[in-house]
């Protein structure tokens, strides 16, 4: 007798399978990353139920933000290994709408834990962040980043 020739949707099956396990071990690894970072740190973090971590340095005593309001930060957007990739200055503050996903759905998902003249640090895993491709500038795929943030007006 023969073989047998897999069919397609055996073929489409194990690709999938496979896909399946080498996106577990990414993820797996990532959150290693992320454990030796905190471990590391002086931060106490916090785990958020949407999957950050984060650290409030200053609770601020400002306005609460709610989604649909529109916040203004100073940030400094870094890899895990200290690498700075994006920040402002006085020229460049970060200006977005709560809860539109015009910034990092991490960012986008932690803003409400916060308050005007907040600071804090938040840690988010890459399907939080940049994904599986990164930005193609400064962050790699498939990598956590890490926000310095201050919360300047929320409006």
């Amino acid at each position: 007798m023969p073989p047998q020739i897999p069919s397609n949707q055996e073929t489409i099956d194990t690709e999938r399978q496979n896909m399946l396990i080498y996106n577990q071990l990414c993820i797996e690894a990532e959150q290693e990353d992320i454990k030796k970072f905190i471990d590391s740190s002086e931060y106490k973090m916090t785990y958020s139920d949407n999957g950050f971590w984060y650290y409030i340095i200053e609770k601020g005593n400002g306005k609460k933000v709610r989604n649909g309001q529109i916040v203004k930060i100073a940030y400094s957007l870094e890899l895990l290994d200290g690498t700075v990739c994006y920040s402002t200055d006085k020229n460049r503050i970060k200006t977005f709408e709560v809860g539109k996903r015009k910034v990092e759905k991490g960012l986008d998902i932690a803003m409400p834990l916060f308050a005007e003249n907040s600071e804090a640090v938040i840690i988010m895993p890459s399907h939080l962040a940049h994904g599986v491709v990164g930005d193609r500038k400064c962050i790699p795929a498939r990598t956590p980043i890490l926000y310095r943030i201050k919360i300047l007006s929320v409006k």
